[in-house]
């Protein structure tokens, strides 16, 4: 079978489908075959796709990107959604399937109802998928987003998000499921809007809490000293403002607004304790919150790793042992492993 594949994003994640599509091409003794064409408002990063070989070419223009493609990666920033449906939604061809990564689910499928093909009875004849890769452990902390960290492996034996739109038929939903299997993830069914609310914990805050620490930085009477000693930490946790443009931090805040705020409210909390014990110097209290943060950290860092979540499985990395918890030897071992892929 061939599919005729678009892929809107040349970044890491883009990329990395287009890797991992071709390097299940090259083993499946042509079961499927793919021709992929990327699409990006920039040329460097088709062209070094098209190089490393995650796309048979590119278009900047995005109609002749999508022509004729079964399937589409919507791989965009939030900001450009709207207006990208609104070219390529109305000309796709009956049947076809639109995978999207926006970190929002639940406005991305009001796109789709506006601006996709219907038939005479108002029902939609292509469908979107909302999906989420949580890549693989071993590209977790990478901050190298661009298309140079591209890697067909990003998705291997890692969970993929499904959060399909009401509107979408079966065949759609299998169609996700099937792709998220030959590029190496694992499917996972979520409901859009739960999607959204724990989204706005995992992606939205950490990136708004950049973006704060910076402003404030700026506006700090010592700024012209700080400014100079900006270094990866602080690089890295700003790097939304690096990646994203206005409209795409806007759109999540106001879109999302109601989830953003409740953990934002969450944290605040934690920070305002926090401050009191540094501001009375109760030691007792920093050294318990730093104890167990880093506890936690432990716990989470191994079943992320090994993908175990379940609470029965990674009850082993509380057992304790010569050189302390288990989870810490083995947390040891997977930072040596690192180190040694890394050489």
């Amino acid at each position: 079978m061939h599919v005729n594949v678009a892929i809107i994003g040349m970044d890491r994640l883009g990329a990395s489908f287009g890797l991992a599509l071709k390097r299940y091409e090259s083993t499946s003794k042509g079961q499927h075959t793919f021709t992929i064409i990327g699409n990006d408002p920039r040329a460097q990063p088709m062209k070094d796709a098209n190089k490393m070989g995650a796309i048979d070419n590119f278009n900047r223009a995005v109609l002749k990107a999508t022509a004729n493609a079964d399937l589409l990666i919507v791989n965009a920033p939030f900001g450009a959604t709207e207006e990208l449906y609104a070219q390529f939604g109305p000309d796709l061809k009956r049947g076809a399937v639109v995978l999207d990564t926006s970190l929002l689910k639940v406005p991305v499928f009001g796109y789709a109802n506006e601006f996709f093909p219907k038939d005479a009875q108002g029902n939609p004849v292509a469908y979107v998928i909302g999906i989420t890769p949580i890549v693989s452990a071993k590209a977790l902390y990478s901050g190298d987003l661009e298309v140079e960290g591209a890697r067909a492996d990003l998705f291997d034996e890692a969970e993929v998000l499904i959060t399909p739109d009401t509107r979408s038929p079966s065949e759609a939903i299998q169609l996700a499921e099937d792709i998220i299997g030959l590029v190496g993830g694992k499917p996972r069914f979520m409901d859009p809007a739960e999607h959204d609310g724990l989204i706005a914990a995992t992606e939205i805050l950490p990136s708004l809490l950049g973006t704060a620490t910076f402003y404030m930085l700026a506006q700090s009477e010592g700024w012209k000293e700080l400014r100079r000693m900006i270094n990866p930490t602080m690089a890295l946790a700003m790097q939304g403002l690096r990646t994203q443009r206005a409209d795409d931090i806007n759109g999540l805040l106001e879109r999302n607004a109601t989830n953003v705020a409740r953990h934002l409210d969450a944290l605040i909390g934690v920070l305002s304790q926090l401050r009191e014990a540094l501001s009375e110097g109760d030691e007792d209290t920093i050294e318990a919150f730093v104890s167990q943060a880093l506890s936690e950290w432990d716990k989470w860092d191994v079943k992320r790793y090994s993908g175990q979540w379940e609470e029965g499985r990674a009850a082993i990395d509380s057992v304790a042992g010569p050189l302390g918890s288990l989870g810490g030897m083995l947390g040891m071992r997977r930072r040596r492993r690192d180190d040694e892929d890394d050489e």
